[in-house]
């Protein structure tokens, strides 16, 4: 059976055919946009800089807050500069084509996002660990080449966080260019807000990361992390000088609202303790101590999770002829009432 739920805004409860369901969907996953100091942030963005800004960022009219932003993000991503798009695609395929002019070969992990592939590559059927395996081995019958590995840091479909210090052990005759979408992991991976860069700047490789803002941290743009000379020639791209940057309040939400990121951080991870605690150590379900997906197979437990008023993810992807993939999603917006809910409505459903 499929499920589509029709609603005005998204949040912990939707209502839709005049039935109230609890959502476990989305991306939301620190909730940010249901808060209300989030929105009075927005107006005063608003009433400071305006609803949109369509003009190129290479225009004679400037607003500081797109630099301003760009600044704060790498240096507390620990990157040497950072570059605002409208969009993760936008940024995913300009860093890709940046990346790519440099190099002869690519390689593209398993669960790569569209976001970051090209045209046309080799797909590798496999696991990540076959695929890192067969990376360190074909590098060893190589010499002289300029290679691009293309990964997300993690698979928010498994869910899987990815570990690049394999990299280590690619042979040193060649030279290596990693690319990493980031987009699932800002706000969530890490200490921080700021995703993954710091965490692989010291490998052996050209790094570069890049994703959505659109997931935890709810902004509508992407970004780019890289060094002084690749952000430089993105900035000098036709891409880049010819799109329209994201709508300026929202950065300015981000850049006073720090704290409350951060609070709502907490309360996340808070949550997946909570729901790991209890699942853990169950073979129905993959999940991670640290990030906040459940994924399950049985078409039939979606159905009849939505009997009992929860809202999850699951329809076909990446392509419409795939398989739905079963996914819930814990976000910050959750009350623990909300989770002691699911697990009781979980531990109902009948054996897979």
């Amino acid at each position: 059976m499929s499920h589509t739920y029709f609603t005005q805004q998204l949040g912990r409860k939707i209502t839709c055919n005049e039935k109230t369901y609890l959502h476990f969907s989305g991306t939301a996953y620190l909730g940010i946009g249901v808060l209300p100091e989030f929105t009075n942030l927005l107006i005063e963005g608003i009433h400071k800089h305006g609803p949109n800004h369509g003009s190129s960022r290479n225009s004679n009219v400037q607003l500081p807050i797109y630099e301003q932003f760009e600044i704060e993000f790498a240096k507390n991503a620990g990157a040497p500069e950072a570059l605002l798009l409208s969009s993760g695609y936008s940024a995913g395929q300009l860093a890709l084509d940046i990346m790519a002019r440099q190099t002869d070969l690519t390689w593209v992990a398993p669960d790569t996002h569209p976001a970051i592939l090209p045209a046309r590559f080799k797909s590798f059927h496999g696991s990540m660990a076959a695929w890192t395996k067969h990376c360190i081995q074909k590098s060893k019958e190589l010499i002289g080449q300029n290679i691009l590995i293309l990964s997300n840091a993690v698979n928010p479909l498994k869910p899987e966080i990815h570990d690049f210090h394999w990299t280590e052990k690619l042979s040193p005759a060649n030279r290596y260019f990693l690319l990493v979408d980031d987009s699932h992991a800002f706000g969530v991976l890490g200490d921080d807000l700021y995703g993954t860069y710091a965490k692989w700047r010291e490998l052996p490789v050209a790094l570069m990361v890049c994703g959505s803002l659109g997931k935890a941290l709810s902004l509508p743009a992407g970004i780019i992390l890289g060094n002084s000379e690749t952000i430089e020639n993105a900035r000098k791209s036709t891409i880049f000088r010819s799109s329209s940057p994201p709508p300026p309040a929202f950065l300015n939400a981000f850049l006073q609202g720090r704290q409350l990121y951060l609070d709502r951080k907490k309360k996340l991870q808070d949550n997946v303790s909570q729901v790991y605690h209890i699942l853990s150590g169950q073979k129905e379900f993959d999940l991670l101590e640290n990030y906040p997906v459940i994924t399950f197979s049985p078409m039939a437990w979606v159905d009849r999770l939505h009997e009992m008023g929860f809202i999850l993810s699951s329809f076909p992807y990446p392509g419409p002829e795939d398989d739905p993939v079963n996914r819930i999603v814990i976000s910050a917006w959750h009350e623990e009432e909300d989770l002691n809910l699911l697990l009781k409505a979980l531990a109902k459903l009948p054996a897979g």
